[in-house]
């Protein structure tokens, strides 16, 4: 088989994926293997894996049993092992469920917009780059990752419905909130930044006004305008929204749209940086 390209957001609490045939999302949280004298399924996305002599409960069955607490590691920087088994669970559930049998990637993943130097999306690349032997749900799995493409969260999903002039983005995650400005479909660094608070991390969804008031000030420090067009993604998109609303007049959702092999289809604000890291890599790879 070919080589399939794959936009991958592996985020600390769910990680999402784009790719021709549609979309996937599962819990992120990773914990350490112990024996369980009582074997209990909590969702469709438990995996046990093993990876580099490291072995493991992911998804929501490790968010459940992990001893230490959150089962993510948190932080501006994606360039550690946790992602990289991220990535690779991903890739195995995308594969399982839609297309069996490829064994060789191309893929555009994220990096907070503050980490999205050289140093640190060349550790990231070297990390990924390359041939891996994973087991997952005792199935020993030989994915091969060719190219590497590390995008800005919150910049790249701006390519999940491009748009003209400039627009501002929002991208609220787990542990951070990435502001992105885009301008006639390039980067503007002084208008960007990440912040170093997310849903998670913060007090989770009783939280979001405090998430909507402490986004709109470190927002209008970068000296975006209240009139501005400013676009939101991220999973508390629609409850964020109209809390944004009340300092920006012109804000709303950013409904990615997947050039997919069956016509285009539309997916929820969520998976915005998937869509928009697989669109880059559909037209950077071919």
């Amino acid at each position: 088989m070919g080589v399939l390209n794959l936009g991958i957001d592996a985020g600390n609490y769910r990680a999402k994926v784009a790719g021709p045939y549609g979309v996937d999302s599962y819990r992120t949280a990773i914990c350490d293997w112990f024996e369980r004298n009582i074997e209990e399924d909590f969702g469709e996305d438990d995996m046990e894996f093993m990876y580099n002599g490291r072995k493991g409960f992911a998804g929501t069955l490790a968010s459940y049993e992990d001893q230490f607490g959150g089962g993510a590691m948190y932080g501006d920087s994606k360039a550690h092992e946790d992602t990289v088994i991220r990535v690779l669970l991903a890739i195995y559930r995308y594969t399982q469920k839609y297309c069996p049998g490829f064994v060789r990637f191309n893929i555009v993943a994220g990096q907070p917009i503050v980490s999205h130097k050289p140093a640190e999306k060349k550790k990231l690349v070297d990390m990924l780059k390359n041939e891996h032997i994973i087991t997952i749900n005792r199935k020993e799995c030989h994915f091969s990752i060719e190219q590497v493409g590390i995008a800005a969260e919150g910049s790249g999903a701006f390519w999940s419905a491009p748009k003209n002039g400039q627009v501002r983005i929002i991208d609220i995650g787990s542990g951070t909130v990435n502001a992105a400005t885009i301008a006639d479909n390039r980067h503007i660094n002084t208008a960007s930044d990440t912040f170093n608070y997310g849903v998670e991390t913060t007090g989770g969804r009783d939280n979001i006004d405090g998430i909507a008031r402490a986004t709109i000030r470190s927002t209008t420090q970068l000296k975006w305008r209240k009139t501005d067009a400013v676009y939101v993604c991220g999973g508390i998109t629609s409850d964020i929204i109209p809390l944004l609303a009340e300092h920006y007049t012109d804000v709303q959702p950013i409904i990615p749209q997947l050039n997919a092999h069956n016509g285009l289809q539309i997916h929820l604000p969520t998976f915005a940086n998937a869509v928009g890291f697989y669109e880059l890599a559909r037209l950077t790879y071919g």
